[in-house]
């Protein structure tokens, strides 16, 4: 079944944390802007996938198993709007087999199976979003560092044909050479694969510790019931 996934401005996002004990991890030192995978297309055409991006997160960056019901990205400020281009975005997860040495032969990239997250859409002409693009609106998956680096897959079809440096935006991102937590790889339709790159996106994991501490299970018998009319709400992007 196809899961539809939503993106948000962080005001929409903030609107909808009622979660008990929640919390956030953020991944990456920002010190650059990077317009790869939601804010350039070079493949130059509109369809079609456009590219097919990874980023590997070190483990060290989590204190344990956490489970993850939203993923964020900051806007680059110093160059360019706060536009996601146009297109469908199918995001999966999984572990690294190489830590953040990736191979441009992205299917090797993985310790076992990749886990389908969803898919999120964005009509032509693309979205401002404020100054943080988030994702939400999928069953929450549990990441536990104790087994291998994280990697994140986003593979774009049907992206706005907006080239780099022709008036798009960036998203924050990690240059931070020996001392970086993230890295990436890449496939861009036209171009070529690249592995193994710096420049990977700052992400922020929003979600629950995987175990509660015994003080949030007290907390959480107490707003379920708050929680659940809130819960059947929908949300469109």
């Amino acid at each position: 079944m196809k899961t539809t996934l939503k993106v948000l401005t962080l005001a929409t996002l903030l609107s909808m944390t009622l979660m008990v004990h929640a919390t956030s991890v953020s991944v990456g030192s920002p010190d650059g802007g990077n317009c790869y995978p939601f804010m350039c297309n070079d493949s130059g055409t509109n369809v079609g996938v456009s590219i097919d991006y990874q980023e590997a997160f070190t483990s060290t960056a989590f204190s344990g198993a956490f489970k993850v019901s939203s993923m964020s990205w900051s806007w680059f400020s110093p160059f360019g709007p706060s536009i996601a281009l146009g297109g469908n975005y199918t995001f999966y997860w999984g572990y690294s087999s190489v830590g953040l040495g990736l191979s441009s032969n992205l299917a090797s990239n993985y310790s076992g199976a990749s886990n389908l997250i969803g898919t999120a859409s964005i009509p032509a002409g693309g979205t401002n979003y404020g100054s943080t693009l988030t994702l939400s609106g999928f069953a929450p998956f549990t990441y536990n560092p104790a087994n291998g680096d994280l990697l994140l897959e986003v593979i774009v079809d049907s992206q706005d044909a907006v080239l780099n440096g022709q008036g798009n935006g960036y998203n924050w991102a990690d240059y931070g050479g020996a001392g970086a937590q993230v890295s990436r790889a890449y496939c861009i339709t036209n171009v070529g694969c690249t592995g193994a790159v710096l420049g990977a996106l700052d992400t922020t994991f929003n979600g629950t510790p995987a175990v509660p501490e015994p003080g949030s299970l007290m907390l959480l018998g107490s707003g379920v019931i708050g929680l659940a009319g809130f819960a059947r709400r929908k949300f469109k992007v």
